[in-house]
């Protein structure tokens, strides 16, 4: 594909999504193959989220500010679930077995 400059390009949304991952994918490679880290991987994949979203129009270091603090909340309602979700599997545990008359 021709590297055509942005101006002499037609603004089209999905295009420009399509060219953008596509460019920072090394059209089709993994980006677990550029970043190991599953904490860099998240902050990677939301800065380019918050930088490709034109009616944010952020510079990159307030969209690298911002993914840490999306990161953060994200990780905060997982926990919080999964704590959620822990509790309710030992409390099942030692639930005394519901028996029936028959």
């Amino acid at each position: 594909m021709r590297r055509v400059p942005m101006n002499e390009r037609e603004h089209n949304p999905l295009t420009d999504l399509t060219f953008l991952l596509g460019s920072f994918t090394d059209n089709g490679r993994s980006l677990r193959s550029f970043v190991n880290h599953p904490q860099e991987l998240a902050i990677t994949i939301l800065v380019t989220g918050l930088l490709s979203n034109s009616r944010w129009a952020m510079d990159p270091e307030d969209a690298i500010k911002t993914a840490f603090v999306i990161h953060e909340q994200i990780q905060k309602e997982v926990q919080n679930y999964q704590s959620l979700k822990f509790v309710n599997n030992v409390e099942n545990c030692f639930r005394k077995p519901e028996l029936t008359e028959e």
